[in-house]
């Protein structure tokens, strides 16, 4: 289990902060500042806990052998170190933010999605996206920021989809499914675009590596990156199956209160395997960026 502990630290830690990022997009993320509380400080407790756990392995010491001196190396001159500040000085911004709304009752939605941008765009320097030079180097981190801001907001719609569908039950059930559907089709169009520059920054970044069909059929980072497409698209699978047939049928349904439980039933069960599919994705992920593109 101990093994394991870094690849979940990793997943974790992509989980919560595109899950951050999505509440800064949709503009809740200052509505519910208890909510969004509780999940900064579970964030920020992740970071430093993630950030050590890296320390200790460049070291190749446990927690109790990192002094001042290695932390002060670490956090100064390694661009991962960098990194993670740069990540937990946007989170405390993020908390600072949440405070001046408490106190003031500010809404500073736009700020606060800057910086949770910028704490999910930190995580570009714990893969592969750091390891170019010059400017193709800039150009692969400026891909990595890219496409973890395109996942993010991914992510973050199917949570928030998924999370309408939870109280079906009561009074109000077409107001809320008409709800649903009209979100549904506002996404739509944007995951279109969100799919594309997935697909366009992802092949960017393989092919700038040096990535092969070779490399992709006989290494293990080409063996989880084939899961992770394959995961991906079953993802897109299930849109195209929210899009062209759930939606319309909860759409034809709601005329008929015993139809529409049915129909919205269906729709959450297709959402929450897709949000299981995000979860392994992002697995995928968190042990890819541990691995040597090209063996």
């Amino acid at each position: 289990m101990a093994d394991m502990a870094p690849y979940l630290l990793r997943l974790a830690l992509y989980l919560v902060l595109m899950l951050l990022f999505g509440q800064a997009l949709q503009r809740r993320a200052t509505a519910r500042p208890r909510t969004t509380g509780v999940l900064l400080l579970a964030t920020l407790l992740l970071v430093v806990v993630e950030a050590i756990t890296r320390l200790c392995s460049v070291l190749g010491t446990g927690w109790a052998g990192v002094d001042a001196d290695s932390a002060l190396w670490y956090f100064g001159s390694m661009p991962v170190g960098r990194a993670a500040l740069l990540c937990t000085a946007a989170l405390l911004g993020c908390l600072g933010l949440l405070g001046l709304r408490r106190l003031h009752g500010t809404t500073r939605q736009t700020e606060f999605a800057v910086l949770a941008a910028t704490a999910l765009g930190s995580l570009a320097w714990n893969g592969h996206a750091t390891a170019g030079e010059g400017l193709l180097g800039q150009l692969r981190l400026l891909g990595g920021i890219v496409h973890l801001l395109a996942a993010g907001a991914w992510v973050a719609a199917i949570a928030g989809l998924l999370a309408r569908t939870l109280h079906w039950r009561g009074a109000g059930l077409r107001e809320r499914a008409l709800a649903l559907q009209q979100a549904l089709h506002d996404f739509a169009w944007p995951g279109t675009v969100i799919v594309v520059v997935l697909a366009v920054t992802g092949s960017y970044s393989y092919v700038d590596m040096d990535g092969t069909l070779a490399t992709l059929a006989g290494t293990a980072h080409g063996h989880w990156l084939l899961l992770k497409l394959a995961l991906v698209a079953g993802m897109l699978g299930l849109a195209a199956l929210h899009r062209w047939r759930l939606v319309p049928a909860l759409r034809a349904a709601l005329a008929d209160p015993a139809q529409t439980a049915k129909a919205a039933s269906r729709l959450r069960a297709s959402l929450a395997c897709e949000a299981r599919l995000v979860v392994l994705v992002l697995a995928c992920v968190a042990v890819l960026g541990t691995l040597d593109p090209l063996s």
